[in-house]
């Protein structure tokens, strides 16, 4: 009897202990997720007096509410506020699935298991070491940057890294010269940069974007961004909700990213073709371009190369990973085909949402209700997903 007693205190106080851990986990997260949200507020550089606090409560950050021009007429009830990116659909994945794809290494094994075309992984950097994969060996980082070929270029990027942070393109261009992040190096000084990344990093193989990608700004690689996500009246069968061409500038180079300043156009789902572009507002506006800002090139009505097979790529993907229901797939056009650069979690919400609201589609809405993103339309928008709101029909150049 005594034992029994004993027993059933031990397993009150394992419960308690474990519903603690369990609150503090969910606060511990929480808070994260709060001091995120106010670094992505203090990212706009204005004064105090041009922030928009009146929104903060309806969820939206005052740069958000300049990039969906919230003030000018757009029903805030049919976008997805920042307070929900940050709290809830970050977990639209179970977390330990996320694990899978928010590993880039992982990702690369993942993709290579599916026959998908990607990157080719050249090995990974660890502790001022360049590890080989799949071949044995490894190197010191200035044995392996001396081993490059001229003209050779490879990209480290970080296993978790977002938003283009932590990436670095080197390319050899010449005997004892390279460029990191267009900054030309000697051997010491590259090698170092890459050795004072305490991080495990992969690298990648350098691509070659199709002509007519590169002639959209050449000084990186533009890339799409597709989100796809799951039809709930449909068992569950994957569709694309969105996708936008990203394109880089000077400001982002070498990256594309839109969060370092590079611009995003929305692609027709059926044609293939570019909306015009914009990129994340600077001032109190919402800046568009018919051409690129740097470069002058026409981007409206822009055709992406292959983009059927892109649509086709991407839907493959979906239906192979569907116990991911929500996922962000970075696409790069070769010059033979589309291949997959990496698969997001993190999914870009702000880029897509800065053409079109994502909830005016009913497919969309839906999904996010049924996964604690729920909204309260003004009125109900007949739009699907190919033809959704304040986008006009792309016409042909």
């Amino acid at each position: 009897m005594i034992g029994k007693v004993i027993n059933a205190g031990f397993s009150f106080v394992r419960r308690g202990f474990g519903w603690l851990l369990r609150k503090y986990r969910a606060g511990r997260a929480f808070q994260i997720a709060l001091q995120k949200l106010w670094r992505k507020e203090k990212q706009w550089d204005v004064p105090w007096y041009e922030r928009k606090f009146r929104w903060w409560p309806r969820g939206f950050l005052s740069r958000s509410v300049i990039l969906y021009e919230l003030e000018q007429g757009n029903d805030p009830n049919a976008y997805v506020t920042d307070v929900h990116r940050y709290f809830r659909t970050k977990n639209m994945v179970h977390a330990r699935l996320q694990d899978i794809i928010n590993n880039k290494f992982s990702t690369h094994l993942l993709l290579q298991a599916m026959g998908v075309p990607s990157a080719e992984l050249v090995g990974l950097h660890s502790r001022g070491l360049v590890h080989y994969f799949p071949e044995e060996g490894r190197d010191s980082v200035e044995d392996y940057l001396l081993k490059m070929e001229p003209g050779e270029r490879v990209f480290f990027k970080v296993l978790a890294g977002a938003e283009g942070n932590n990436i670095y393109a080197v390319e050899r261009r010449a005997k004892l010269l390279w460029l990191v992040n267009n900054k030309e190096l000697k051997l010491n000084k590259a090698a170092k940069i890459i050795k004072d990344q305490t991080k495990p990093m992969i690298i990648e193989r350098g691509l070659k974007q199709h002509p007519d990608q590169e002639a959209l700004f050449p000084h990186s690689i533009n890339t799409l961004r597709v989100l796809t996500m799951v039809d709930l009246d449909s068992q569950s069968e994957p569709f694309i909700a969105m996708a936008v061409q990203r394109i880089g500038c000077d400001r982002s180079a070498p990256a594309d990213n839109w969060t370092r300043g590079g611009l995003s156009a929305r692609i027709d789902l059926r044609t293939g073709r570019l909306s015009r572009a914009t990129r994340l507002p600077d001032e109190d506006r919402k800046d568009w371009f018919d051409n690129h800002p740097d470069t002058g090139v026409r981007i409206t009505g822009q055709k992406v190369p292959y983009w059927d097979e892109v649509y086709d790529l991407v839907m493959h993907c979906a239906r192979s990973l569907s116990f991911m229901e929500y996922i962000g797939w970075d696409i790069v056009i070769g010059p033979d085909g589309p291949m997959v650069l990496e698969a997001n979690i993190n999914t870009g919400v702000n880029v897509m949402q800065s053409h079109a609201p994502l909830l005016a589609d009913p497919r969309v809405r839906k999904y996010y209700n049924r996964r604690g993103v729920k909204t309260r339309l003004l009125k109900e928008v007949e739009a699907s997903v190919d033809n959704a709101p304040s986008e006009p029909e792309i016409e042909e150049v």
